[in-house]
């Protein structure tokens, strides 16, 4: 976004932005007013939209970041400022919704308090993304919503043992490139590890001494219940270590996922980090009513009504317990609508 920042025709709609935000300081109902003058508006989408159009056909600029990513990206940060700084509902209100009361004095406050400080800051430069990435950034934190962030070293600590073998692996020795495990949240906030997710590793651990692949992949963030203090995959990954004697090397944890969507999906990534050969199967492995959820024409639609696509295409079901997967790497993308993937 480096040449819409250097436009001259920005600082128009940066002048026009910080008029709005200063009319709205004293709006009712507040904070939501003051909020909505945060937003991104239509004009706005649709006048910068144009400008990148032009930008991406002028291929001696080198311009890759176009239209269509220009109002996935401004319509995150929409979705953002409604759910954390007006309380409106997320696409999972049970576990995704605002911590905070905003209709609190206290919340009143601290809106109120950040537009002030944004408007009296004169030497930040600004575009029309500046104040709503800002405000957005500030209220996930406020929100306690900072998943996406969780684990900035996976690679590097926690997985950096799985990904040190695959690069001298002989991954055609093995029949699955993963066993994937989709995380059963607990909802009790004092239990760390579901009785359900106990039984899902059983069952994947069976098939791992079998040798039919050379990693488990542990998929689950902190989801149930909400705000939870317990990670699905780490807790996994503890037990798989600890109860059932799975060396470290071949475990891989991934942290984020919080449906069954986003653990395909999820796991199409840590494949493709690991070098995992494109047309070789994984093994989802759960009990069996997950796992016919996973093969039905229901789960396909809803991968397609939330992610935009499939994470992979499946196999068939080998037993009541265990699906062949082929991931699909197009889908694997981080999801612009969903605040907390990161």
């Amino acid at each position: 976004m480096r040449i819409i920042r250097s436009d001259p025709g920005m600082t128009s709609l940066v002048e026009r932005r910080r008029k709005r935000m200063v009319a709205n300081a004293d709006c009712q109902p507040a904070p939501r007013c003051i909020v909505e003058g945060w937003k991104i508006t239509a004009d706005e989408q649709k006048i910068i939209g144009e400008r990148l159009e032009v930008l991406v056909s002028n291929a001696s600029l080198g311009h890759s970041y176009d239209k269509a990513q220009w109002y996935r990206d401004s319509n995150a940060l929409n979705y953002i400022l409604s759910v954390y700084g007006e309380g409106a509902p997320p696409h999972y209100p049970a576990i995704d919704a605002m911590s905070l009361d905003s209709a609190s004095k206290d919340f009143v406050h601290l809106i109120a308090g950040l537009q002030a400080q944004r408007l009296n800051d004169q030497g930040t430069e600004r575009t029309i993304f500046t104040d709503p990435l800002y405000y957005a950034s500030i209220l996930l934190d406020a929100n306690d919503r900072d998943d996406a962030i969780h684990f900035p070293d996976l690679w590097e600590k926690w997985n950096a043992q799985p990904l040190q073998r695959s690069h001298r692996l002989r991954w055609r020795q093995y029949s699955y490139a993963a066993i994937i495990v989709p995380g059963a949240g607990p909802e009790a906030a004092d239990t760390a590890l579901s009785a359900l997710g106990k039984f899902r590793l059983m069952v994947a651990v069976e098939s791992y001494k079998k040798e039919l692949a050379p990693f488990i992949i542990v998929s689950g963030g902190a989801v149930h219940p909400a705000r939870t203090r317990y990670v699905e995959a780490e807790e996994m990954r503890r037990v798989l270590m600890q109860r059932f004697g799975i060396p470290e090397q071949s475990i891989v944890m991934e942290p984020y996922a919080r449906h069954t969507t986003t653990n395909l999906r999820n796991a199409s990534r840590v494949l493709q980090t690991l070098g995992a050969p494109s047309d070789m199967p994984s093994l989802i492995v759960t009990n069996p009513d997950q796992s016919a959820y996973i093969s039905s024409s229901t789960f396909s639609a809803r991968n397609q009504r939330e992610l935009g696509c499939q994470p992979g295409t499946l196999g068939k079901r080998l037993s009541a317990f265990a699906i062949a997967f082929y991931p699909v790497m197009a889908c694997s993308k981080p999801d612009p609508n969903d605040p907390l993937d990161p």
